[in-house]
């Protein structure tokens, strides 16, 4: 059986983990998954040897990584000819309120119109507060977004906001729709 591909962009880390447990319930639920991260060397010898793939990564400053923008470009005829799914890990996702979920949602679609990605299945991610990873200014900037939109200003802590089950739920979503044995319905 051909592996599932996750391909994946990170900036502080929070995106990898979620790959990773994409990766890791494609593999509890029988098949073999392949994670790349397309900043590195190994994005490069990716082809069309998949029979399917997962490609996200995170929003920062209103747009997704460079490599995952060139990732997804330059794959995009063999990615054409597979069941893709696409993922925005962001804050945006995170927030209760209507106006950072249509935004967060609104950066997703252009990043599919910029790749020319045609996905089968999309998901917004909330994403992660790295506070411990951050340098002081953009520690001082996330504290000041994050007390004007109710977040953690805790920044002795990472803060995860992301809803694992609702991304186990994306990951079987996707395996009914791509018709790939595993998936769960809810």
């Amino acid at each position: 059986m051909q592996p599932i591909l996750v391909a994946y962009a990170t900036t502080e880390g929070h995106t990898r983990k979620v790959a990773e447990f994409i990766a890791e319930r494609l593999r509890i639920r029988g098949h073999r998954a392949e994670l790349v991260d397309v900043a590195t060397p190994a994005a490069q010898v990716a082809s069309g040897t998949y029979q399917a793939a997962f490609v996200g990564g995170s929003v920062h400053q209103h747009k997704h990584q460079d490599a995952l923008l060139h990732f997804a470009k330059s794959n995009q005829a063999w990615l054409a000819a597979m069941p893709v799914a696409v993922f925005s890990v962001s804050l945006a996702a995170a927030q209760d309120d209507m106006d950072s979920r249509i935004e967060a949602r609104r950066l997703l679609d252009e990043f599919v119109v910029e790749t020319g990605l045609r996905p089968w299945v999309v998901r917004n991610v909330a994403g992660a507060l790295k506070y411990t990873q951050y340098d002081y200014f953009k520690r001082l900037v996330m504290r000041l977004i994050a007390k004007q939109r109710g977040g953690s200003t805790d920044t002795s802590q990472d803060h995860e906001y992301t809803d694992w089950d609702d991304l186990e739920a994306f990951v079987d979503e996707f395996l009914a729709e791509a018709h790939l044995p595993g998936g769960r319905t809810r």
